[in-house]
């Protein structure tokens, strides 16, 4: 006897969630992932450029190019993004699959900034602090440890100090927490523009049932170049023959009198019009000649 458990039917909780979340027309999200996307890009290259102005202004060589780095590399995700929401827009499938790609370029251009960061925040300890002193006594702390920094009013040099060391303090574990959660979100979004990829390359998907030729005739959206199907509400109105219609109603040579075949016509005239007018009678078989043979 066998007393395994016979195993639950469908799929496992896991592809069951697959089949309900690939169930729904991926588009919205891909969407609302775009334009979050391109939100947080422009965000992050408004900073980069306000914090190169602060290393130009305060004479910090080392700290300069790599604002300029990040600020370029924040400009292609925001490019990358706003090329999304196009595509997502139009539902063109080359243009899908071109930003499923672009998406991945774009989550390792974001990791890598992360990465960059961190490893800024760590090597030029020294200079970021002395950068935030320099500009605390005035009051202008702006973007010194990135967009979250807050602007305090202008102090001495030894509050500045003290402000300053906090703030590297607090910046150092919100960087790496910053690069985990970027990484965890850049995977999201690639793999949700890849599936939405596949939603569009698949006939049978939610994503093209509303481009359906069937759909679009029932939503009166019907696309030119197909055939439309058959609606007696769109085909013309019968249009008459010219000339006056026959008299009483009816077509030529037609009574309403009943009758035999020749019903008003002449014998002769009956036996020519009689398809079956030379018929003689039955035709007499011929002998075999195995018959005659016998005889």
């Amino acid at each position: 006897m066998n007393a395994r458990r016979v195993p639950p039917p469908g799929a496992p909780p896991s592809y069951a969630f697959v089949n309900r979340v690939y169930g729904r027309s991926l588009r919205p999200v891909v969407l609302a992932f775009a334009v979050m996307g391109a939100i947080w890009s422009l965000a992050w290259v408004v900073a980069s450029f306000k914090e190169l102005q602060v290393d130009q202004n305060g004479a910090y060589p080392k700290l300069a190019p790599l604002a300029i780095a990040q600020g370029v590399l924040y400009c292609v995700c925001l490019a990358i993004e706003i090329f999304g929401i196009y595509s997502s827009l139009t539902q063109r499938a080359w243009m899908v699959r071109m930003y499923a790609f672009l998406s991945g370029i774009a989550g390792l251009l974001v990791v890598g900034v992360g990465l960059m960061r961190c490893i800024t925040h760590f090597t030029y300890k020294g200079e970021l602090i002395d950068e935030c002193i320099s500009i605390s006594v005035n009051g202008e702390v702006d973007s010194a440890f990135g967009i979250w920094a807050s602007n305090p009013t202008p102090m001495s040099s030894a509050d500045a100090t003290s402000y300053c060391n906090d703030e590297w303090n607090r910046d150092s574990w919100s960087e790496i927490v910053s690069t985990i959660f970027e990484i965890i979100a850049c995977l999201l979004f690639t793999s949700t523009a890849f599936a939405y990829y596949r939603q569009v390359v698949d006939p049978m998907s939610p994503a093209n049932a509303l481009r359906a030729p069937s759909n679009q005739a029932r939503l009166d959206l019907f696309p030119p170049h197909y055939n439309r199907p058959y609606d007696p509400e769109y085909q013309p109105a019968y249009a008459p023959p010219l000339g006056p219609p026959p008299s009483d109603a009816k077509p030529p040579d037609y009574t309403y009198a009943g009758g035999e075949y020749g019903h008003g016509l002449e014998k002769d005239d009956k036996k020519e019009d009689d398809p079956f007018s030379d018929y003689e009678g039955p035709s007499v078989p011929r002998p075999l000649h195995f018959a005659e043979d016998r005889g």
